[in-house]
């Protein structure tokens, strides 16, 4: 499959599983589901942006993009299963002028994975994943955020069709991380059409599989020789 048609593709994904969530029935949990809903369809609303920047060629937006998408999913996460009741009533608020101004007090990515990833959680597979994304990624994707060094050495040297590839799929992987958290609140529960979509998909997901062995143990032995520490 050709670029242009596997982003389409990646796209009609992406509407697919958004309209399946908007048909579920959701279970009413009370306000920290509805913070977590719209952390997820944040979340969305970003991956469908990586999608079509890729699609007309600004993949270093796309990875700025990616860089909020990323910490949208893990703060869904976060707000399910660790978010104290007094940090989610503090979300709910009331849209007046001054509280733009107020501080974020809330916990940065990086606390969020470590206080997941120390719970005891049936979601923990995920919450690895999520820990390995931000081990191998974050600090890249924080320098296009902040136009550091990446941004000016891809800005020069470009993306391969590979790479791009590789970014679509990256990015509908935290889709359907995100996705899961509602599906998993349906009646019935409906986690089982992340399988489904996933093998519709196949070329759109970046899987285990998928992974090149001997470029991760590359990247594994700079964090254990101590250079991307």
């Amino acid at each position: 499959m050709d670029r242009e048609k596997l982003f389409a593709s990646s796209l009609e994904m992406i509407d697919e599983l958004k309209q399946e969530i908007i048909n579920s029935n959701i279970i009413d949990c009370g306000p920290r589901l509805e913070l977590v809903e719209q952390c997820i369809y944040i979340s969305f609303d970003h991956g469908m942006a990586v999608n079509h920047l890729l699609t007309v060629d600004l993949p270093v937006q796309s990875l700025v993009l990616l860089r909020s998408q990323f910490e949208a999913v893990v703060r869904s996460y976060w707000l399910l299963f660790i978010a104290s009741n007094n940090e989610i009533s503090n979300l709910n608020f009331g849209y007046t002028f001054e509280e733009q101004f107020q501080l974020d007090k809330y916990p940065m990515v990086s606390e969020m994975l470590d206080k997941l990833s120390k719970a005891d959680l049936l979601a923990k597979p995920v919450i690895d994943h999520l820990c390995a994304f931000k081990k191998i990624h974050l600090k890249q994707l924080n320098s296009f955020v902040h136009t550091g060094k990446q941004s000016f050495t891809r800005d020069t040297m470009g993306f391969s069709d590979e790479m791009l590839t590789i970014l679509m799929r990256q990015s509908n992987n935290l889709i359907t991380v995100a996705a899961q958290i509602m599906l998993a609140h349906s009646v019935p529960d409906n986690q089982k059409f992340i399988n489904y979509l996933t093998g519709k998909y196949r070329q759109c997901f970046y899987l285990d599989e998928d992974v090149d062995l001997k470029t991760k143990a590359r990247v594994e032995k700079y964090f254990s020789d101590g250079y991307l520490k």
